[in-house]
């Protein structure tokens, strides 16, 4: 039974909570880490924990940062229902979250109990985590951008005795979660002994799907397995493993270090180039995508800007779409590999000088096949951290799909054809196939850039005016 200290206030019959809930709200450790299973109920259990304490401890506040704001707004709605079953009361409001440098894009929802106590949800960023003194809950921490600098900034907050929960799903070997789990022996997949595991000031929590349907959580896991179609995913979401990713060219923690909330897949609205523009263009017909990776370089710095998949599109439809905006580059690098001739042509004929063929067989001036140099240079560019890239799920699965594998006249690097999904709204969602196609439109982007310090008295042109800026065509 969880109880309010001096208060007539206890969790109503209905909400009677899993073992798994109780032993984590009943974890009274400062410190506290959970890898755990999707959709268990880990977050709500956090919820109604925070609550209680917040009802305690007149004057107090919990900040709940989530690894996006629809999570943060969730968060905050399931704690409503909780503080209505209960029968405490309190004030709900959202306002745009303010700071000494002045208003973000971020909104923060709050919960205003009668005591003065209150708890502040939003979106996971450095500046929002430096918000509010008092406890912290990292909500899906593991996919956290920026994690690292989020971390220094939560510990800040809890300094003086508050308390820190950190909870997420595995999101890949890597990341600050990844590193407490490993060092509290969270991340082979197996139940540690003891459940929890008490190391330091901290206690690690851990419980799987099948732990957690044991003790009455009602997922059906044979159904999630087939219905998910890939046990490394099935592995990751339910069973609490960690994904290798073992062998990568682009290993996790580098890509990391690249992605930015300031980097965007859609051309941002309302937004006009004030520095150079590059794109680079991977052709595809039919299985694969027509990948369009365009980024603006600020002083030396590739700042993505938009990434534009055409899949099963023809390729005078291809010109058609990406015409205007190889018109705002000063260079365009494309594959002209192959099928990948006939749009070079296209693009060339309608932007003289300003675009330039590469064939993937081919090799550069000192005799290196062309796509270890396009592999090599765009690694050691991210390395000096002169790229800033989105963070999309697609992306990250497709830059570390690359592999370098030698062969016996030298290396090769490619990567396995993988199966994806239509993301186009409103659209019946279809199989269909990526093979790496973002990663070698980024690369040749940044070949662009490269080989693009020509002062060709190019200035942007306009945003295409048949392009929505919320990200496609009308």
């Amino acid at each position: 039974m969880v109880e309010v200290i001096g208060q007539d206030l206890s969790l109503p019959a209905v909400m009677q909570l899993r073992p798994y809930q109780q032993a984590w709200i009943d974890d009274q450790t400062r410190f506290k880490l959970a890898v755990k299973s999707a959709r268990i109920g880990f977050s709500y259990g956090t919820g109604v924990d925070h609550i209680m304490r917040r009802l305690a401890r007149s004057g107090t506040t919990t900040t709940v940062l989530s690894a996006s704001q629809n999570q943060s707004i969730e968060f905050v709605a399931e704690c409503q229902k909780n503080i209505q079953a209960i029968g405490a009361v309190a004030a709900c409001d959202s306002d745009w979250w303010v700071d000494d440098i002045g208003r973000s894009e971020f909104t923060v929802q709050r919960i205003r109990f009668a005591n003065g106590s209150r708890i502040m949800a939003l979106a996971s960023n450095p500046r929002t985590a430096r918000g509010y003194p008092g406890d912290v809950v990292l909500d899906e921490y593991a996919h956290q951008q920026d994690s690292y600098a989020i971390w220094a900034a939560a510990f800040r907050q809890v300094a003086l005795g508050n308390r820190l929960d950190a909870l997420s799903t595995p999101n890949g070997e890597q990341g600050k979660f990844f590193e407490l789990a490993d060092d509290l022996g969270l991340t082979y997949g197996i139940e540690p002994t003891p459940n929890p595991v008490i190391k330091g000031p901290w206690s690690g929590h851990w419980v799987d799907v099948f732990k957690a349907v044991a003790q009455g959580c009602p997922i059906n896991i044979e159904e999630m397995r087939q219905g998910i179609k890939d046990e490394d995913t099935f592995n990751q979401e339910f069973r609490c493993m960690f994904l290798k990713a073992t062998g990568a060219w682009i290993p996790p923690e580098l890509l990391q270090t690249c992605i930015d909330a300031g980097a965007t897949v859609n051309w941002p609205a309302g937004y006009t180039a004030r520095s150079p523009l590059f794109a680079g263009i991977d052709v595809a017909r039919d299985r694969d995508a027509t990948v369009l990776w365009l980024a603006e370089r600020v002083a030396d710095v590739m700042w993505t800007r938009m990434i534009m998949p055409l899949h099963n599109t023809s390729f005078p439809k291809q010109h058609e779409l990406l015409d205007p905006w190889v018109n705002m580059t000063r260079r365009s690098a494309i594959d002209k590999t192959g099928m990948g001739s006939g749009l070079f042509d296209y693009l060339d004929q309608s932007n003289p000088g300003r675009v330039l063929g590469v064939s993937f067989g081919g090799t550069n001036e000192e005799g290196v096949r062309m796509k270890v140099d396009l592999a090599i240079r765009l690694k050691r560019n991210m390395e000096k951290l002169r790229w800033r890239i989105p963070s999309d799920q697609q992306v990250r699965d497709e830059f570390q799909s690359i592999k370098r594998e030698a062969t016996a006249t030298g290396v090769t690097f490619d990567a396995p054809r993988i199966e994806v999904e239509s993301a186009v709204s409103g659209a019946k969602r279809k199989k269909l196939f990526a093979h790496a196609d973002r990663f070698w439109s980024a690369a040749l982007c940044d070949f662009a850039a490269d080989t693009g310090n020509l002062s060709l008295g190019v200035m942007p042109s306009p945003v295409p005016s048949s392009y929505s800026e919320t990200g496609g065509y009308n």
